[in-house]
């Protein structure tokens, strides 16, 4: 097992608790997925293509897939991808968190894309008030992670990267 597949599998155990890897048909659902909700104003923002593909890259997509969404429009249905993948479907829950943070790594969580995650969570069949729940933990997860960089980098000039 080369370092690329070490770190994938060992970030899927520690952020999903999966026991083994999506196959690269699912984590191409996936990643489509969350390309349609970020195209949920019009277009996908350098900053939530660039979260995506590092997202995906993290967990050890193939170079392919993150070619694939270089240049993905997101511009399918909905529908159509879910329906694509069980896999996905399961992963649901999951699915619309990332939605969120994928929408929001621009700075911007627009209201049509907030829509189109709320139109994806209606469609897997999920109480209304998860949107909201994720949303909530969202931000405290935000803040969680400022606070971290704080206490790590009192002065962040400092810092040697």
């Amino acid at each position: 097992m080369d370092a690329r597949e070490l770190g994938a599998e060992w970030l899927f155990q520690k952020d999903w608790a999966f026991d083994t890897r999506p196959s690269a048909y699912d984590q191409e659902q996936y990643a489509r997925a969350l390309m349609i909700c970020a195209a949920g104003d019009g277009t996908i923002s350098r900053g939530e293509r660039d979260w995506v593909k590092g997202y995906l890259a993290a967990f050890g997509a193939a170079q392919e897939l993150i070619d694939l969404l270089e240049t993905y429009d997101g511009r399918e249905a909905l529908e159509s991808v879910l329906a694509l993948s069980p896999a996905v479907a399961a992963s649901s829950r999951g699915l619309v968190h990332d939605a969120i943070r994928a929408c929001s790594a621009d700075g911007e969580l627009h209201p049509d894309e907030l829509a189109d995650i709320r139109k994806m969570n209606t469609l897997l069949g999920h109480e209304d008030d998860l949107v909201d729940r994720w949303l909530d933990h969202y931000r405290e997860e935000e803040r969680l992670r400022r606070r971290r960089a704080e206490l790590i980098w009192t002065d962040p000039a400092n810092k040697p990267y």
